[in-house]
């Protein structure tokens, strides 16, 4: 439908309201109500009936989704430190820990008549932000580094650094990975920890270490000559299909750091305390296997991904192309555009998925990432990518591809999706629906 501007004689608009599906080619406006009724109800209510009526647009569009793996993830200074392993049955195994340089808390530290001190225990207080997955007992590991870490250094999630062959861990160092437990320290009760006892004799060997080292004057030293750093992981032993648990850690909450507990003489001293802190290097690492999985299928072959496709933070994001995108006129005010992902997800399972998800644009930094809010009633996840449409229809944005990571965080969370692709049997699938005005 055609309508004369009031501001020229010269110019004409046309209102266009354009809806894509990955299986169906509509024909909307004067041909809707030919139409046969849809079962599909994910975007319907976002849909202003009075464009529809407008409307003189048909639907020629294509969609393309796929799951890529990014070899190159890096995750120094992540906003959490990730530690533990899980199960998944639709993604396979994640075993998560993270590497970490230490401080002291107080430099050229005096402990004291040092021949009379005695270790009560030596701890690594973690605090809890967080987990994904299901609370139980793992078996956790510390090593120290034995090479130097640097802050302004960017280390990958897959990378390992040389590690001195001791584990610190007192005792078996099974413990049960529960971000809601009660946590007591000497008699008080603080907020949620996880808190792996370490062998005493290297925190008295410290303190021995510290007597007219010059290395413990200054953080810089202590941390490129003494002690580099710590890897803090788990055993690698997977747990049972369908459990396990990744913990989210805040390394620069005041509660989280290595405590010495020592007498003198057999009096209590205060601890001594060797802090995460923003100066420190830190990294988390992914250890992600997803062999067997329907998503190794996938990634090794991109058709596939159009009966569903896949996100996993730290390790795989997935991809939608628009191939004909391209067929929008170039004249085009986008007033609106929304895409509606629909997602597969068991009610009962802890593996769920996130509030919401990151959308980046291919090839144009430009932009700040767009967000997508999942919707309980479409169960999926709804987008404004209209400032993507308007760029792309005017040549700013030469690529018709976005790139969708789940979470707000890809290296500091384990959040995984599964998305209904565009040949997906289920009922729900996704929807890019414009529409915009054409200057003529």
């Amino acid at each position: 439908m055609y309508k004369k501007n009031k501001n020229s004689c010269k110019s004409w608009r046309r209102e266009v309201v354009l809806s894509a599906t990955f299986l169906l080619i509509a024909f909307v406006g004067i041909n809707l109500t030919s139409c046969k009724k849809s079962d599909n109800l994910l975007g319907n209510n976002y849909i202003d009936p009075s464009k529809l009526l407008v409307s003189g647009g048909v639907d020629t569009f294509q969609m393309e989704t796929y799951t890529v793996v990014e070899d190159t993830i890096y995750t120094s200074g992540a906003r959490y430190g990730l530690l533990g392993i899980l199960n998944d049955n639709q993604f396979g195994t994640m075993d998560v820990g993270f590497y970490s340089q230490v401080r002291l808390s107080g430099l050229n530290p005096n402990f004291g008549d040092v021949p009379n001190i005695t270790i009560d225990s030596f701890v690594l207080a973690l605090e809890y932000v967080g987990g994904y997955g299901y609370t139980g007992n793992q078996t956790f590991e510390v090593f120290e580094v034995d090479e130097k870490m640097y802050k302004d250094t960017l280390y990958r999630s897959t990378q390992d650094l040389t590690l001195k062959p001791t584990n610190w861990v007192q005792g078996s160092g099974t413990l049960s990975l529960n971000p809601e437990q009660l946590t007591v320290v000497n008699g008080d009760t603080v907020n949620s920890q996880l808190r792996i006892p370490l062998n005493p004799a290297i925190a008295l060997q410290l303190i021995q270490d510290s007597q007219g080292n010059t290395d413990f004057s200054s953080n810089d030293l202590f941390t490129s000559n003494y002690l580099k750093g710590i890897y803090v992981k788990t055993n690698g032993l997977a747990p049972g299909n369908n459990q396990g648990m990744v913990g989210y850690f805040n390394l620069l909450d005041q509660d989280s750091k290595l405590i010495i507990y020592y007498k003198e003489n057999g009096t209590a001293k205060p601890p001594f305390d060797l802090i995460f802190s923003s100066d420190c290097a830190s990294y988390n690492r992914f250890k992600v296997n997803n062999t067997g999985k329907r998503i190794e299928s996938v990634i090794a072959n991109h058709a596939l991904g159009n009966e569903e496709f896949y996100a996993q933070a730290g390790k795989h994001r997935a991809k939608i192309n628009f191939p004909t995108l391209k067929n929008l006129p170039k004249n085009i005010v986008v007033h609106e555009a929304k895409l509606y992902l629909p997602i597969q997800a068991l009610a009962t399972s802890k593996f769920t998925y996130p509030s919401t998800l990151s959308i980046t644009i291919k090839g144009n930094s430009t932009f700040l990432p767009l967000t997508a809010t999942y919707d309980s009633y479409l169960k999926g996840y709804v987008a404004d990518v209209r400032i993507f449409v308007q760029n792309y229809s005017t040549g700013v944005i030469p690529q018709s591809e976005l790139t969708v990571s789940p979470g707000t965080s890809f290296i500091s969370t384990v959040d995984r999706i599964v998305f209904n692709g565009p040949q997906t049997t289920n009922k729900n699938k996704p929807k890019l629906i414009i529409s915009y005005t054409e200057f003529k």
